[in-house]
């Protein structure tokens, strides 16, 4: 035991004397963010960050004994995470549309973009609405315009008459919840304009001067697409404005799933790669044509020079691109890189990775829970140490060998090359499967194929061609890039449908918590550590298999308006009761439990339409959906569980079901799961017994948390029942 003990004290100091102390600086930090957003109500601030600090000063205290000190820190930082996540819950809140609103509108348009059906979709700074106070007028709406119009671009002022509702919530208890993050980015209400919009008077609304770049910048973005959707149409037009703007809203639905389905959709999210290749073409430019200068390369430091080139580009792109999360992470590695550059240090290490994840965190600390904050870190932070690994490795073989690499020929650098893409697929994908299960409910079980056919085009062609498309439109000449821009497109698609063509499951359904715990917890410490402390981590990846296997799809889940429910058939499967209504939620619902399949409802229905729907499980549980308050009394002498999405009152005569939802629980809690409990059995008849138990879980368990308490889910009155 002695033994053990010392070799683990050993591990431990090397890790402290490699630094990765600091390398879990931003999960501690984590673990604080999260353990603010699962509270079930607001801790208070003071008290908080009163801790933080009193814990940082434990730490400064205690510098000589190295175990407490390490101690403090680690909880020093998780309250550091407490608090930055709710400094930014104090000063994001604003003003909420609860339920339904509806008047005339007026606002200054921000940003532009295009909804699901391909029609323009407006962001707004709302002025004024009908009969809303100024103190209660939300800031940011969200608003689609199906009728033909005069489109307009942002920093012009629109008016018209909207139809606004509360910020959705998740689709089912678990799910991503859109108006969480909606809510973060200042949106107060989401909806469309009944009828077309028109211009209003500029004069009328005043603009910030942070407001007025913004605009500037969403002015340039369209131009930029306008200018790329012209010079090359269609589908590879719409692929090129996601690669250099970051704008997916005009991309085929089809072409979308196609590249998620084989592995390659991280290349329309701008991110490390888009970011890196940008910026090392700029340096390695910019030092190329300093180099033709003798006096220059000899006399001045051309390479830092270069350097600074790079991160003026990289900071354009990130503005241009519109700066998600990744692109956010991938700039702040970039920049810190260049930086160390400057100062002689190295520049690709775990330490420059976890400062651009405190820096994310810090300001914006929701997008820890974001797929793509998630994602993005997981892939870099495990190529980053994949790849310190593995040159210590082929170091120390050589050695052993005494090898001279310089005497490799043509073949052998072929084949590093290719081995090097299948390692970096590899590794990113194996990163990033936990959390695309765990978000998207699926994997890509041949991204690695994928990736190897598909990559050297991105690398080599696609973005390089990007590049100088946007670097000659200011000449009128990008036409010369978009050409053959548009060919090495339609290769990578042509790829990701071949990839596509061959048969392998791709939906994993919904996944335990504990599942990407687990996995997340082992990832970071494969990454992190420097030891053989590492190999910890492969205990939680492998116990991952325990909860691999998804949970079974609910009895009944209802949508937050009450207008999509779905039961489970006899088959396990999900069946829609109204299949035509709300399909985008039904998919997620399929996705989650069905693995893209459907039951069929007509075998559990005896009579629906919208008024009514009368349905009796596989187990024999009758159950009654009501929409017209007619239907109520039968309803209540027949149904076990009584369904009323839009009925305020439900005053049941002469018998009550064992379960009632109405409208009110919609409103506060969103949508519901129902999962059936197996009742008892007489010991003597062996007959179940008493009436039948339902344990009921919604989508929003708290009201207390002020992302929820702010909205009220809208519920659409019985009039809106048949649509």
């Amino acid at each position: 035991m002695r033994d053990a003990g010392g070799r683990l004290a050993v591990l431990v100091d090397r890790e402290r004397e490699t630094g990765a102390g600091f390398h879990l600086a931003p999960i501690c930090m984590g673990l604080g963010i999260l353990i603010y957003f699962a509270a079930p109500r607001e801790p208070s601030f003071l008290v908080v960050a009163a801790s933080a600090a009193a814990a940082a000063i434990a730490a400064i205290l205690m510098t000589r004994h190295a175990t407490a000190f390490h101690l403090c820190v680690a909880v020093a930082l998780v309250l550091a995470g407490m608090t930055a996540a709710q400094w930014r819950t104090l000063h994001v809140g604003g003003p909420a549309i609860k339920g339904f609103a509806k008047g005339a509108l007026t606002g200054l348009v921000i940003s532009r973009d295009l909804n699901s059906q391909g029609k323009p979709r407006y962001l707004i700074r709302s002025t004024h609405l009908d009969g809303l106070e100024d103190e209660a007028l939300p800031r940011l709406l969200r608003l689609s315009a199906s009728s033909r119009h005069a489109v307009l671009a942002p920093g012009e002022a629109i008016s018209g008459t909207a139809l606004l509702q509360s910020l959705s919530g998740p689709a089912y208890p678990g799910g991503y919840d859109f108006g969480f993050f909606q809510w973060y980015d200042g949106y107060g209400a989401t909806g469309y304009f009944i009828g077309a919009p028109k211009h209003a008077a500029v004069g009328e609304h005043p603009r910030g001067v942070l407001e007025t770049t913004q605009i500037w910048l969403n002015r340039a973005r369209l131009a930029i697409a306008e200018r790329i959707r012209s010079g090359l149409p269609g589908e590879a037009g719409d692929i090129a404005t996601a690669l250099i703007i970051g704008d997916r809203t005009g991309m085929d639905q089809a072409t979308q799933e196609s590249l998620r389905k084989s592995g390659l959709a991280h290349i329309l999210a701008i991110s490390g790669l888009h970011m890196a290749l940008v910026t090392l073409a700029v340096v390695s430019a910019v030092r190329f044509l300093l180099s033709f200068s003798p006096r220059l390369a000899l006399r001045h430091p051309i390479r830092k020079w270069a350097a600074g080139a790079g991160f003026a580009a990289a900071t354009a792109y990130l503005f241009l691109s519109g700066a998600s999360v990744a692109t956010q992470r991938a700039y702040v590695m970039i920049a810190v890189m260049l930086l160390a550059t400057l100062v002689d240090r190295r520049a690709i290490t775990l330490r420059n990775l976890a400062l651009a994840a405190m820096a994310i965190l810090l300001v914006t600390p929701e997008a820890l829970l974001g797929p793509g904050f998630q994602m993005s870190f997981a892939a870099a932070g495990a190529l980053v140490a994949a790849y310190a690994a593995a040159t210590q490795w082929r170091n120390a073989r050589m050695a052993r060998r005494e090898a001279d690499a310089s005497g490799q020929g043509a073949m052998s650098r072929i084949a590093a090359h290719v081995g090097g893409l299948a390692f970096t697929s590899l590794v990113a994908g194996l990163a990033t499967g936990i959390f695309a299960a765990w978000h998207f409910h699926r994997i890509a079980p041949l991204g690695l194929l994928a990736n190897l056919a598909a990559m050297p085009i991105v690398s080599f062609a696609v973005m390089p061609l990007a590049l100088i498309a946007t670097l000659l439109m200011p000449y009128g000449l990008e036409q010369i890039a978009l050409v053959p821009l548009g060919h090495a497109i339609n290769a990578v698609v042509a790829v990701s449908d071949w990839v596509n063509g061959f048969p392998a499951p791709s939906v994993t359904g919904a996944r335990p918590a504990a599942m990407l715990a687990l996995g997340a917890g082992g990832l970071a410490l494969l990454i992190c550590l420097n030891t053989r402390l590492r190999l910890l981590g492969l205990p939680a990846l492998a116990a991952m298999g325990f909860y691999y296997a998804a949970p079974p799809a609910p009895d009944i889940v209802i949508a937050q308006d009450g207008r999509t429910v779905a039961m489970r058939d006899a088959d396990g499967l999900l069946a829609p009761l109204y299949p035509r209504r709300n399909r985008f939620v039904t998919d997620i619902w399929a996705r989650a439990w069905s693995h893209d399949l459907r039951g069929d409802a007509s075998t559990l229905t005896s009579e629906c339409n919208k008024d009514y729907c009368a349905a009796t499980s596989p187990g024999g549980v009758k159950v009654a959906v009501v929409y017209a308050p007619k239907r109520i009394q039968e309803a209540c002498g027949s149904a076990d569980i009584l369904l009323a999405p839009r009925l305020k009152w439900i005053n049941c005569k002469a018998r009550e079901p064992t379960l009632i939802l109405k409208r009110a629980d919609f409103e506060a809690g969103g949508a519901h799961v129902i999962r059936f409990v197996e009742r008892k059995k007489n010991s003597k008849s062996r007959r179940t017994t008493g009436p039948p138990e339902f344990v009921v879980e919604p989508a929003i368990a708290s009201l207390l948390r002020p992302w929820n308490r702010a909205r009220m889910i809208a519920v659409a009155d019985e009039k809106d029942a048949d649509q």
